[in-house]
């Protein structure tokens, strides 16, 4: 009897020390695993609010989002100090536009500090375009007025955050379909007044509009030194089928009461470029309405 119990102990020794050197590593993976299933919360810094709104699309509520500017003019005017490069260093997306609308970003890039930090050109794959002033061949800035361009930059949004939260790279995909179908459904309720404008000739008193009337395809001349009555003469308009096109933050630099005229706007901080598309489509659309017997 003292035997088989001495036995029995025995057996019980070697099956819980052989437990315990096999339990040991299955205990070590779950703690791996543990970290790496733990969700990722991105510090995500836009230069302008209409960037901020295309992250928020993307991501929701899941990341801290900021900001640095809502006015077009503290924009193009911002000089950057040392604290500045340490607070979005510290960030792990910074999201700027890539054209001269922000006309510090290239040597502020420079000096911050590339660790961890993501820099993300909304421009990229975009196609720029550029206009003559003053015989000197500029670099059109408003690219997120055009309805392609905006797809394009929300894109770009969308592939910045996956890259570094890819976890959750469908949640992030579907919030971008969405968004996108959301915003196709809206410009197409306007096709058919864009449609009836096909006989107008739009004047454009400077390039700031250009990426919107492409996108809506609309007959687009700019004026040129001589006088609008003159300008549509020469250009053999019909003055009945001529719209002038207004720039909202900008007084006409000539008198332009006797004309029918569309006031747009090429950039409106409190307003995601969406919204600021389908504000002008509206407008545009609105002459139409208007014209209909």
């Amino acid at each position: 009897m003292k035997k088989i119990t001495f036995a029995m102990v025995l057996i019980t020794i070697v099956l819980f020390l052989g437990i315990g050197m096999f339990s040991s590593p299955l205990l070590a993976n779950t703690e791996i695993n543990g970290d790496e299933s733990r969700e990722k919360y991105l510090n995500i810094i836009t230069v302008n609010k209409p960037q901020y709104d295309m992250v928020k699309k993307i991501t929701k509520d899941k990341h801290n989002v900021e900001f640095m500017f809502t006015n077009e003019k503290d924009i193009s005017e911002f000089k950057y100090n040392s604290n500045v490069i340490k607070n979005v260093s510290n960030m792990d997306l910074f999201i700027y536009s890539g054209t001269s609308f922000e006309p510090w970003t290239n040597t502020f890039i420079d000096e911050l500090k590339k660790g961890k930090l993501g820099i993300i050109n909304l421009s990229r794959g975009v196609r720029i375009l550029n206009y003559d002033l003053d015989g000197t061949n500029k670099e059109n800035p408003y690219y997120f007025e055009g309805i392609e361009e905006y797809k394009i930059a929300l894109y770009n949004t969308k592939a910045a955050i996956q890259d570094r939260d890819p976890q959750n790279r469908d949640y992030y995909e579907d919030n971008y379909n969405k968004a996108i179908k959301e915003f196709d459904e809206e410009v197409k309720k306007y096709d058919d007044n864009i449609k009836l404008l096909n006989d107008y000739t739009f004047i454009t008193l400077n390039n700031n509009f250009d990426y919107l009337t492409k996108s809506l395809g609309l007959n687009t001349i700019k004026l040129d030194n001589h006088e609008i009555s003159e300008f549509i003469k020469i250009n053999n308009l019909d003055p009945k089928k001529v719209i002038i096109i207004e720039d909202g933050e900008e007084k006409p630099p000539i008198d332009l009461s006797q004309y029918s005229t569309v006031k747009l706007w090429k950039y409106y901080g409190d307003m995601s470029f969406d919204d600021l598309i389908l504000y002008n489509i509206k407008e545009i659309s609105n002459i139409a309405e208007k014209n209909k017997l």
